[in-house]
């Protein structure tokens, strides 16, 4: 299950064009953000040279700047939580860092996570 910031539509529209078969769930007062430890991002995080740098590649690579949902200014993370633990986790470092898909993929194969686990 994938959580965001936005209201529930802003996940509709985005998931319903990129992945339909995700489920989501819109955070909007960040309860859950909160309480995976998810914090506000320094200046550095936010505005630092490794997030300009990944932000110009990202244009030059052809992709746009989306409009900001929710709380820009958030932290994210990813966490793989089976029944009531947290198997595995990875907090971006800054604004600009991407998922880490490929070590999420290994651990949630290993432990055989189904996705209503």
């Amino acid at each position: 299950m994938l959580i965001h910031l936005g209201k529930p539509e802003d996940g509709e529209q985005f998931f319903s064009e990129r992945w339909p078969e995700a489920r989501a769930v819109a955070d909007s007062n960040e309860d859950l953000y909160q309480a995976f430890g998810l914090r506000r991002g320094t200046v550095g995080q936010l505005f630092g040279p490794q997030v300009m740098w990944s932000g110009m590649k990202a244009v030059f690579g052809g992709h746009g700047i989306g409009r900001p949902v929710g709380n820009p200014l958030r932290m994210s993370g990813w966490f793989l939580v089976k029944k009531d633990e947290i198997v595995w986790s990875h907090v971006h470092e800054h604004a600009g860092a991407g998922g880490r898909y490929e070590e999420l993929l290994k651990v949630w194969t290993e432990l055989q996570v189904s996705p209503t686990s």
